[in-house]
């Protein structure tokens, strides 16, 4: 588990690009299914069971939340702007990396001395207009080999913490990744027989669910259950309706969710003894479960997700543990039919 965590994570994909990821995520997912293939827009679609019979999808997004370059100034400073939700707090200072046509490019993001500050203003966050990256190359060098339309990573790599514990960016959402294609590997000798299950790794869920939503209408599934992360108990994050690392899975219940497919997940749980704990939204859920569940006429969708500490920053930390009981659970809720049987 925390080899195939570190090889997604370590892997470039920035939300809406076809990414180094793409092709990480396909040869791991290839080992344990019957067919694999990359749709138009970079997600990867994996196929194992009875190509006839009704289909559940299991979806867990690949991309991560990154930067593009929209502008470089007269001294070879590059403008950031935001793909996905980043959390301009930890910015600055920060390590990154420079995906050109050709190269990576080390650089950092740039911030102003504390001697330089005006009273009052080391207090403030610093807006994403003013954030800048620093490669150190002389303008003309830079002009030469990085372009507007660039994309910009933490260059942070994984690493292990005590008590089963990783941290590093993108987590969100490989840590799903991996135990999807954990899960695949526990079915891969089950022999299912009665229906199909598709496994999804969709792009662009950091920029609204469009990888998702397309390969849903695709795919056509009777029944899903999108898989991501979701908020863990640390100190400053309110107690209620988080999750705690190392307690398991998180299940969710929400108006937009199925609450049949809610509860089989919650009685596999039990009678198998795998931990988890209970995750209660008031409306929709802000995951790709919303898109899969509005597809064509809808789509009886569940919502499993992982819990993370630290989420969109370069020191995103999950617990390998819960990584392994969402891909039991999952597991065990494929091998007795789903729902689809119900």
């Amino acid at each position: 588990m925390k080899e195939t965590l570190f090889a997604l994570c370590s892997a470039e994909g920035v939300s809406g690009k076809n990414c180094d990821v793409t092709k990480t995520a396909k040869d791991l997912i290839s080992k344990f299914t019957d067919d694999v293939r990359v749709d138009v827009n970079g997600n990867v679609i994996a196929t194992t069971g009875n190509a006839d019979g009704k289909t559940l999808l299991l979806d867990a997004h690949l991309d991560q939340v990154g930067f593009i370059i929209t502008f470089i100034d007269e001294q070879g400073f590059l403008k950031l702007h935001p793909c996905g939700g980043l959390d301009t707090r930890i910015l600055l200072g920060t390590h990154v990396k420079v995906h050109t046509l050709t190269d990576k490019l080390d650089a950092v993001i740039s911030c102003i001395p504390p001697h330089l500050l005006s009273a009052g203003d080391e207090e403030k966050a610093v807006s994403m207009k003013d954030i800048w990256a620093d490669t150190g190359l002389p303008a003309d060098v830079v002009k030469k080999t990085v372009f507007p339309g660039d994309y910009v990573t933490f260059a942070y790599t994984p690493k292990e913490l005590l008590g089963d514990m990783i941290t590093s960016p993108a987590t969100d959402n490989r840590a799903s990744v991996a135990a999807l294609i954990r899960c695949a590997e526990i079915i891969r000798d089950k022999k299912i027989q009665d229906y199909k299950v598709v496994f999804l790794f969709s792009l662009a869920e950091e920029l609204g669910g469009m990888g998702a939503r397309v390969a849903a209408f695709d795919i056509a599934p009777d029944e899903a259950i999108a898989v991501d992360v979701s908020f863990a108990k640390q100190p400053g994050v309110p107690e209620y309706n988080v999750g705690v690392l190392g307690k398991g899975p998180m299940i969710g219940i929400a108006p937009s969710l199925s609450r049949d497919i809610s509860k089989e997940l919650f009685s596999i749980a039990q009678e198998l003894n795998i931990p988890y704990q209970t995750e209660v939204m008031g409306g929709d859920t802000g995951t790709n479960a919303d898109d899969i569940s509005g597809s064509r006429s809808g789509v009886p969708t569940g919502l499993v997700s992982i819990p993370q500490r630290n989420m969109h920053t370069q020191v995103e930390v999950v617990n390998l543990n819960d990584i392994e009981n969402t891909a039991q659970l999952l597991a065990a809720y494929i091998c007795r039919g789903g729902d689809i049987n119900g």
